[in-house]
C-alpha cells in the first residue's frame, strides 16, 4: 500500500511489529469479531465493546473500547468491514480470558481515528481461531485463561428454553450436541441472546440434506453438578457454520461419509423456579446449616426485612471485573480480591439487609439484579442521587415487608463470619407490609448486643405502591413466548 493512500496521518504498520512503545502508528485490519461485554447479566450497563482485528498477514490482536467510547466509535464499526485505524494505545493482555494469541492488546479512546478501506475483501483473511480437540478439553474446566475453540459436526439442536443455571438464576438456553471425527461428543450450551441468536431452524431444515460442520470460537469449558463437562457459550461465542472458504472445515467435511446423517432435535422444557418445591427453614434453622456440606443447596424461608446493619452504608464500591470490595487509598481505588486483581474500577451494588422471622434474624444479600428488580433501580442508578449514608425512600419502603425467599449460603463470605450470610436467588412470594414486626431478644439474633439497625418503623412508612411489570423488552417477549 503506497503511504499515499492512507487516509490517517501515522506510520503504516502490522500487527506483528506492535509493541508497547508504539506510538502513531496506522494498521489496515478486518474486524473478524465484535461483541458486547455485560458482566454477569446481559442486560446491564455494557462495560466495554470487545473486538478482534485480523490484517492481511493473517495476524491477530484483542481490542478493547470503554463504555464512554462506544457512542463514538461504534457505529464505523461491524463485523467483516476492512478499515483503517490510528491513535489506538498498545497495551499488555489481560491476565485472563485472553481471545487470541497475542500479548498485547489495544484500547481505542475518543481521539481514535477509523476510516472505511477499499481493500479486497476476497485477498483479506476473515477468520482466526485455535482449535482444542474434545479429548483434552476437561483439562480447562475452570480455566479462565483463554476461550476455547473447536471444530466439530453438529449432531444435534435444542429450542431455546428458560432454564436455571448453575447461580439458580432463569436464563435462555440452547443446547447442541457436538461430535469429531473420533464419536467424541460434548454440549454446548448458548446462553442469553446467543441462544435466541444461533438459528436452529436452519440446522434442522437440512439435516437430511448436509452435514453442518461448525466451528464455534470464545467458549468456556464448565462442569455440572454431576460432574458432566460441557462447553459454554455467552456473548464472545460466535460459529461459522458449513463456510466453505474455510480450509480446516472443507478436510473436517472429506474425512466424514458422503450421505449425512440426520441431525436430532431436542426437546427442551422451560422451567419456573416458582413452581419447585424447597425445602423450608426458618432463621435459626439457617443459622446451623453445614458451611461444606451444604453449600449449593437452595432452601424456601418467610422472612420480613428490617433493615441494614447500622455500621454499614446502603451501597457499596464493587470491583468491575470480579465484584470484590474496592478500598479506597491516596491516589486509586484498589481491588480487595484474595489473590489480587489488578482493576481499579468501580461499580456501585448493593449492601446487604437484615431479616427477621419469629426465631432468629440474618444478614441476607440480594445481588444486582434481583435488587433492581425488587427496588426498580440498580444500585449505580440511585448512587447518583442519594448519599451512601442516608437510605434512600426507594430501600426503605421496603422495610416491614414479608418476603418468601429461595435462598443459598454465601459459603466463602460465611467462612469468615460467626453467623451465616445468605443470598437470595428468587422472590418466591410478596407478602405485603406488616403491621407488627418480629420481636427478638439479642440472644436470638445474628446481630449480637449493642448494635442498632437503620429500622424504619412500619407506621412511618409511605403507602405501599404498587409495582407492575415493566414493558417487556423484545428480549424479554422473545422469551416468554418460545
Amino acid at each position: 500500500i503506497s503511504l499515499t493512500m492512507i487516509p490517517i496521518h501515522g506510520e503504516l504498520t502490522t500487527i506483528s511489529d506492535l509493541c508497547l512503545s508504539t506510538t502513531n502508528a496506522v494498521l489496515q485490519v478486518r474486524v473478524s469479531r465484535m461483541w458486547e461485554f455485560r458482566g454477569g447479566n446481559e442486560r446491564g450497563n455494557i462495560k466495554h465493546l470487545d473486538l478482534v482485528f485480523i490484517d492481511l498477514k493473517g495476524d491477530v490482536i484483542y481490542a478493547e473500547i470503554p463504555p464512554d467510547v462506544i457512542p463514538i466509535l461504534k457505529r464505523q464499526l461491524s463485523e467483516k468491514l476492512i478499515i483503517f485505524i490510528g491513535k489506538f494505545v498498545v497495551e499488555k493482555v489481560k491476565p485472563g480470558y485472553k481471545v487470541v494469541h497475542n500479548p498485547y492488546m489495544l484500547r481505542l479512546n475518543r481521539r481514535t481515528i477509523i476510516v472505511k478501506s477499499n481493500a479486497n475483501d476476497l485477498e483479506f483473511p476473515k477468520y482466526t481461531f485455535s482449535l482444542t480437540p474434545i479429548e483434552i478439553l476437561p483439562q480447562f474446566v475452570k480455566n479462565k485463561e483463554r476461550f476455547l475453540d473447536v471444530l466439530e459436526k453438529i449432531t444435534a439442536v435444542s429450542n431455546p428454553a428458560v432454564v436455571c443455571n448453575t447461580a439458580g438464576d432463569l436464563m435462555m438456553r440452547r443446547i447442541i450436541k457436538l461430535q469429531d471425527l473420533r464419536g467424541n461428543t460434548i454440549d454446548l450450551s448458548l446462553s442469553g441472546m446467543r441462544s435466541l441468536e444461533f438459528d436452529g431452524d436452519a440446522v434442522l431444515q437440512i439435516r437430511q440434506k448436509n452435514h453442518i460442520i461448525a466451528i464455534f470460537v470464545g467458549t468456556l469449558m464448565r462442569q455440572y453438578k454431576d460432574g458432566t463437562h460441557f462447553l459454554s457459550g455467552t456473548a464472545a461465542c460466535h460459529w461459522y457454520i458449513n463456510e466453505n472458504d474455510i480450509p480446516a472445515i472443507q478436510a473436517f467435511q472429506r474425512s466424514l461419509p458422503v450421505d449425512a446423517t440426520a441431525v436430532e432435535k431436542i426437546d427442551l422444557p422451560n422451567e419456573d423456579q416458582t413452581h419447585v418445591a424447597f425445602e423450608e427453614k426458618n432463621l435459626l434453622q439457617l443459622n446451623d446449616i453445614d458451611h461444606f456440606t451444604q453449600k449449593g443447596e437452595r432452601y424456601q424461608c418467610t422472612v420480613t426485612i428490617i433493615g441494614i446493619p447500622d455500621k454499614q452504608h446502603w451501597c457499596y464500591r464493587a470491583c468491575r471485573v470480579c465484584s470484590s470490595k474496592m478500598i479506597s487509598t491516596p491516589d486509586r481505588f484498589l481491588c480487595t480480591k484474595d489473590g489480587g486483581c489488578p482493576s481499579k474500577q468501580f461499580e456501585w451494588k448493593y449492601n446487604p439487609f437484615i431479616v427477621v422471622d419469629d426465631t432468629y434474624s440474618l444478614e441476607f444479600m440480594m445481588f444486582e439484579r434481583r435488587a433492581a428488580k425488587l427496588i426498580g433501580k440498580s444500585a449505580e442508578t440511585l448512587r447518583k442521587y442519594n448519599d451512601p449514608d442516608i437510605i434512600p425512600s426507594d430501600i426503605s419502603q421496603w422495610i416491614g415487608h414479608k418476603f418468601t425467599f429461595v435462598v443459598r449460603i454465601l459459603y466463602k463470605k460465611s467462612m469468615r463470619t460467626e453467623h451465616p450470610s445468605f443470598e437470595v436467588l428468587l422472590i418466591k412470594e410478596r407478602h405485603g407490609k406488616q403491621d407488627v414486626l418480629p420481636l427478638l431478644s439479642s440472644k436470638s439474633s445474628a446481630l449480637g448486643q449493642g448494635i442498632s439497625l437503620a429500622i424504619v418503623a412500619t407506621k412511618d412508612l409511605p403507602e405501599l405502591m404498587t409495582i407492575s411489570s415493566k414493558t417487556p423488552t423484545d428480549q424479554a417477549r422473545l422469551y416468554k413466548h418460545r
